[in-house]
């Protein structure tokens, strides 16, 4: 389960016992329930705008760092090319090539895996 989908379960239960409060109070006495419906309606209507606020600012950043993790992605595949047209114009040795195919390709694969699991987010 996501994070964001157990955030909602915790809001609408907190929310669902609220309301029992409210019962209660307008139970017992009118006026103080009354009093604590208003107060509970402000604080909700304040924890709502800071969620948006805290929700929407995540989701920006989660986008931006998967940006900038595809610019690092496609800079690595860059210089793995470079790399093969050094080896085939003889500029570098082939240990070397494969050396560095071989850091290469384990860079990418873990750029891979972090951008998998942030979109997953």
């Amino acid at each position: 389960m996501r994070h964001e989908d157990k955030l909602q379960l915790i809001w609408a239960g907190t929310f669902i016992m609220s309301g029992l409060i409210f019962a209660l109070a307008f139970w017992f006495t009118p006026v103080i329930g009354t009093l604590a419906a208003l107060g509970y309606i402000i604080m909700y209507v304040g924890l709502s705008i800071a969620f948006l606020l805290v929700f929407r600012s995540m989701a920006k950043l989660n986008t931006e760092f998967v940006d900038t993790l595809k610019g690092k992605k496609a800079d690595i595949e860059q210089m793995k090319k470079s790399v093969e047209r050094k080896y085939l114009k003889k500029r570098i040795d082939e240990q070397t090539y494969r050396r560095l195919v071989q850091d290469y390709e384990q860079q990418l694969t873990e750029l891979e895996v972090k951008i998998k699991n942030l979109r997953k987010i």
